[in-house]
């Protein structure tokens, strides 16, 4: 994951300032998260939040493309209601994973 520090960090800060008070958490999950990626490897991005607007997803669509054109890296960057998160992290096989293998990058302090 070394490699993939950079780009993370700066897509990370991108997030965590468009969505401000509605973020809950932003988790790195797949292949980068376990160590086992090769450089075809996408990089996972889970981002729990309490709400958004239509302006907030634009501003993080545009955020994730300008950073796949700098450092020539896919980012799949999914958004989930955490409300919906909360009801399924322990019966749904995909939130199950993003909750057991997932590293947070950030998370909201209560």
């Amino acid at each position: 994951m070394n490699k993939e520090k950079e780009p993370i960090q700066k897509l990370t800060a991108g997030i965590v300032d468009i969505f401000k008070d509605s973020l809950e958490s932003i988790i790195l999950y797949g292949s980068v998260a376990r160590g086992t990626e090769t450089d075809e490897s996408d990089i996972d991005i889970a981002v729990i939040v309490k709400g958004y607007t239509d302006d907030m997803h634009e501003r993080m669509i545009d955020n994730v493309v300008d950073l796949e054109l700098e450092y020539n890296k896919v980012f799949s960057v999914l958004l989930i209601d955490y409300d919906r998160f909360k009801e399924w992290e322990n019966v749904m096989p995909f939130y199950k994973n993003v909750k057991s293998e997932g590293i947070y990058l950030w998370q909201y302090k209560k």
